[in-house]
């Protein structure tokens, strides 16, 4: 139960238009995250000041994509992977065909003693062709196996399967910069997939794109990440007056749900002339995750201090003028801080830093 659960959170009226922020990677970054990394970000009165008088709610959601899926209250099935695949793939443009896809996002494994630790896509700098020759090699090499592979861009791969497997995998965002030897794929068709996986590393090891790589003195990809695979669920109409993101799963979820979408303005004050319609618009910054996930704990400080003048400062100013009736913040680690017009009050409230926020004192 969160400090603030026993106090009274006054709805806004559903004709007012209302921001809720879906903000991966700004707290419970991990066990590393020590005072010196927010300490690189210096004050952020803004941002202070919202989680002082903000009213802290549970809510369910570890992560991006679990977030998401609850947030556009898809009914998925328990032990199951999420379906990030196939939703993702409508949002990058594909059709919600019925079919299984799974997420094989190309990565790199490192040695390090007796394990393998894994590099997402991101350290890797690829570029769409040499992505696509790397997915034209598996398939020609591969073709007896039932599956397809496609490269909507450099860093996210997927693979169709023609019927459901026995799988279980691990999200790509749990994995990174971490021994894999755990997080393989499992259930009963785990052994299938383990041996698939063998195969396509061998591809990719013998790969021309990966020779010409290394003789450039850049990164080889030598394996693809399996997570994420089902088919794409049915999604009921949303709550949302307005989805803006640039992130593919929420675009598919914004699609199977006939929410209507655009992509995410440049700042607060763009969106708070765009967003005319009134009600609830859900807005997704992925721009600290980013950073946090690539390992430049300088750029996120810097990405931190953006929001807290880009979009926080205006949205805040916004509630004091009346023309947003409510402002929340969902981080992806469970929790949701809601601030109205009349929580704006509270002046009472100790600032709190971002360090202090994050290990929830």
């Amino acid at each position: 139960m969160t400090e603030d659960s026993t106090e009274t959170l006054t709805v806004a009226h559903p004709e007012e238009r209302r921001c809720s922020l879906l903000l991966p990677g700004l707290l419970s970054l991990s066990s590393t995250a020590s005072s010196a990394v927010f300490a690189q970000v210096g004050r952020v009165s803004e941002l202070e000041t919202f989680f002082s008088r903000a009213l802290c709610r549970d809510y369910p959601g570890t992560a991006l994509e679990d977030s998401l899926f609850g947030l556009f209250d898809v009914d998925l099935q328990e032990n199951q992977d999420l379906p990030v695949a196939a939703v993702a793939r409508v949002g990058e443009g594909g059709d919600g065909d019925g079919q299984w896809w799974l997420c094989a996002n190309p990565v790199q494994l490192i040695p390090d003693r007796d394990q393998l630790v894994l590099l997402g896509p991101e350290s890797l700098g690829l570029s769409q062709a040499e992505a696509d020759q790397l997915v034209n090699e598996l398939n020609t090499q591969l073709a007896d196996e039932s599956w397809q592979l496609e490269a909507s861009s450099p860093t996210r791969w997927y693979l169709r399967q023609h019927h459901v497997p026995q799988l279980h995998t691990t999200p790509l965002g749990q994995v990174r910069k971490g021994a894999i030897g755990k997080h393989m794929p499992r259930g009963d068709d785990g052994p299938q997939w383990r041996r698939l996986l063998n195969e396509m590393q061998m591809v990719l090891h013998n790969s021309v794109v990966n020779r010409d790589r290394q003789a450039m003195g850049q990164p080889a990809v030598s394996s693809v990440w399996f997570w994420g695979g089902g088919i794409a669920p049915r999604v009921m109409p949303s709550r949302w007056s307005q989805l803006w993101a640039d992130e593919p799963l929420a675009q598919g979820l914004a699609s199977l749900s006939s929410t209507p979408r655009q992509a995410l303005p440049a700042n607060a004050r763009v969106w708070l002339g765009q967003a005319i319609a009134p009600g609830e618009h859900l807005l997704l910054l992925t721009s600290l995750d980013d950073c946090w996930q690539a390992g430049d704990l300088s750029a996120w400080a810097r990405q931190v201090r953006n929001f807290n003048r880009e979009w926080l400062a205006p949205l805040l100013d916004a509630l004091r003028e009346n023309t947003l009736g409510e402002l929340s913040i969902y981080t992806c680690d469970g929790r949701r801080f809601i601030l109205t017009r009349k929580g704006m009050r509270r002046w009472w409230r100790r600032k709190r830093s971002l360090g202090e926020i994050d290990t929830r004192n």
